[in-house]
Parts: structure tokens; C-alpha cells; sequence
């Protein structure tokens, strides 16, 4: 049984804690990236949203989503009636920790989950058509109830875990793990994929790889004394099938193009399927001058063969116009030749409709952890 009323752990303690999640690097057979953790006095959020929905219906339009960033306005109608639309909804969740119940969540909850997933996929280039597989949810919703109710993550959860079951620790390996955010805001979370041990950005990487068809998103809200939690099935059947066509030969992110401020985080990167990135290096510039950037140490084995850097930029605050970056990306070995790649990324504001405000990451994460 659950005891609730333990003694409040300190924030070191909880941070100490929370940062054991470093996972196994491997080849695309293995688990996911890092589960992935946001400092401890950002992670607490209410289990009722906000109640502001741009678009509460998610109809047909949205089943295979595509846009041209290079075109300013359609990124911006993109971004204003597709990723504000993936937000707000009432997750209606019907499981009870305490039972071990991991319950469901409604439609409408799941649907703006996966808008908000097919959003970042298609300004990324790679098909936007993105299924929640009912099998994979309702096995990530067993998942996410066990991160919440043991207040750890875990991508390989041992039987004496409180809420355990087959089926969550299936899950569990086969999935991005979040605790302290569920909902688009943990897909926000792995497109931005903070903390000193995701500087691969894997979670990035599975939500961004251009094979996938089905994910399945397991959410459960703070609850009492447990964090929320979201367990995101990444690995499908289609995994080893064909690469289909994307907008560009690789996928970055941020993407070429325009790109709201807003999704706009630290670590940038650019990947190629099967490239050797061991001799590439970045350089970026901005109205004739160059920005420093850190090149972080090469991983391979989440998604595509990836290189991620962190340019010396502040981010977060709306541009007052838009920012032209340049991006080069030299001595990309190709099958056994070297390539260079560059592309502009035109960093704008795409203004506030009505009363929905911009939204990004730390938005509803202020706060002390729950005790």
C-alpha cells in the first residue's frame, strides 16, 4: 500500500534522485533515450490545465499534416491553428493511483497529444501522420502510472515497483518517460530535451524519425503527493521499413525556414540516416557575424545518426524582428564522401491570437515539487 504521508524529501534530494535516469546507448533495437527530467523547481503542474482551447475540434485536416516553413505565413497560420489547437483540453482521466488503476483519458486528450506530436513532425519535414495506436496507449498508460506512483523513471522497472505490471514495464522500455509533465507538454519536453545527460537529444530523435506510424501516449496527472507523469510509445513495426520521402534529405531542428520563437530551444540539430558525423563541425552567423557554438560529443543509436549543438543565444523571448540564422554543417560523411550542407533559420513571432497566449516550455512548471 501507498503511504502518502512520508517525510517531504529536500529539492536536492528529490533532484539527486530524479537524475538517475541515464539509459543505455545502443543500436535502434535498444530503449529510448534518457527519460527525461526537468529541474525539480519546474516540474510542478495542476492536474486541471488551462481551460483556453483555439481549436477544441480535431477534424480530418489534421490526419496527415504538412507545411512549407519556407513560407512565413504558412508557418505562422501553422503554428497559430495547429500547435495553439493541441492545448487545453480536459484530460478527463479515470484511474486512481492509490488502486493502481492507470484509468484512461478521453479523445479529445488524446487527439490534442497527438496534434501536438504531428505539429513538430511536419515543420521537421517527415510525414505527419502520426497514429496513438490503441494497444501502445493503453500499455504507456500502465507505464506513466507506475513513474507517477514510484516517483522514478525507469526504462527497465523492477517487479517490486508499486503499480507494476507486464504490460507498463513493456512499455516502459519502449517509450520517451517524463515525470512531472504529461500531455503536449511533454512532447514540448522532448523536442526541447533539457538536463546535462540528454545532450544527444534521443527523444527528439524518436519523435522526429521519419519511419514512424504509431506512437501511443500514456498520461496521468499530479495526483495528491505523485508527480504526473507521460510514458510516449515510439518504437513501431514501421521502424525497420523504408524511409519515405521528407521535405529535406535530413531532418533539423529547428528546421529550415521560419520557425515560431516559441519551439525554438538550446540544442539544435541536424540529422542524416547512416552519416558519420565523427569529422563534422557546425558554424553559424547572423547579419555577417558569427555565433560560437558547442558541439556536443557524437551518439549514435536513437533514430537517425544525429549532430547536436548549442549556439550562444538566449531563447524563450519574442524576437522584436525576424532572426535570419545561417547554418553550415561541413565534412558529413555520406557513403564514404564527405557533403556539406547549409540552410537559413528565420527565427519570428507569430503573434498572439485573440487571448491564447504564447506558450513555451516553463509556462506551467513554476513552483516547488510536491512533497
Amino acid at each position: 500500500m501507498k503511504i502518502y504521508n512520508k517525510p517531504v524529501p529536500t529539492i536536492l534530494a528529490v533532484f539527486q534522485r530524479l537524475a538517475l535516469f541515464v539509459g543505455i546507448v545502443a543500436t535502434l533495437s535498444a530503449r529510448p533515450a534518457h527519460s527525461a527530467v526537468i529541474s525539480p523547481n519546474q516540474v510542478k503542474t495542476s492536474a486541471a490545465q488551462s481551460s483556453s482551447v483555439f481549436l477544441p475540434v480535431i477534424t480530418k485536416q489534421y490526419m496527415n499534416l504538412a507545411v512549407d516553413p519556407a513560407d512565413r505565413q504558412a508557418s505562422l497560420e501553422f503554428f497559430n491553428s495547429v500547435y495553439r489547437a493541441s492545448e487545453g483540453v480536459d484530460i478527463e482521466w479515470t484511474g486512481d493511483i492509490n488502486t493502481c488503476n492507470e484509468g484512461t483519458t478521453s479523445e479529445a486528450f488524446r487527439n490534442a497529444v497527438r496534434l501536438r506530436i504531428n505539429y513538430f513532425r511536419a515543420m521537421a519535414g517527415v510525414p505527419g501522420n502520426v497514429i496513438l495506436f490503441t494497444e501502445y496507449t493503453q500499455k504507456a498508460q500502465k507505464a506513466a502510472l507506475m513513474m507517477s506512483a514510484n516517483e522514478s523513471l525507469s526504462h527497465n522497472p523492477p517487479s517490486t515497483w508499486e503499480c507494476y505490471s507486464v504490460d507498463g514495464a513493456t512499455a516502459a522500455g519502449r517509450s520517451n518517460l517524463f515525470l512531472g509533465v504529461y500531455s503536449w507538454n511533454a512532447i514540448d519536453g522532448y523536442i526541447e530535451d533539457p538536463g546535462s545527460g540528454n545532450y544527444p537529444i534521443g527523444h527528439r530523435r524518436w519523435i522526429l524519425y521519419p519511419q514512424t506510424q504509431k506512437m501511443g501516449s500514456g498520461d496521468i496527472p499530479t495526483t495528491g503527493n505523485n508527480w504526473a507523469a507521460n510514458a510516449l510509445w515510439v518504437f513501431d513495426d514501421a521502424m525497420w521499413g523504408s524511409r519515405p520521402a521528407t521535405r529535406e534529405e535530413f531532418v533539423a531542428w529547428p528546421p529550415p525556414g521560419y520557425v515560431p520563437y516559441q519551439v525554438v530551444y538550446p540544442r539544435w540539430s541536424f540529422s542524416y540516416a547512416s552519416a558519420d558525423f565523427s569529422a563534422a563541425s557546425v558554424t553559424m552567423s547572423s547579419g555577417g557575424n558569427s555565433i560560437p557554438v558547442s558541439v556536443q560529443p557524437v551518439v549514435n543509436g536513437y533514430g537517425e545518426n544525429t549532430l547536436v549543438w548549442e549556439p550562444e543565444l538566449v531563447f524563450g523571448s519574442s524576437p522584436a524582428a525576424d532572426e535570419v540564422y545561417t547554418v553550415t554543417v561541413n565534412s558529413v560523411t555520406i557513403s564514404g564522401q564527405a557533403h556539406n550542407f547549409s540552410y537559413q533559420v528565420i527565427i519570428f513571432d507569430p503573434g498572439t491570437p485573440g487571448k491564447y497566449p504564447p506558450h513555451t516550455i516553463f509556462d506551467r512548471y513554476l513552483g516547488d515539487p510536491p512533497g
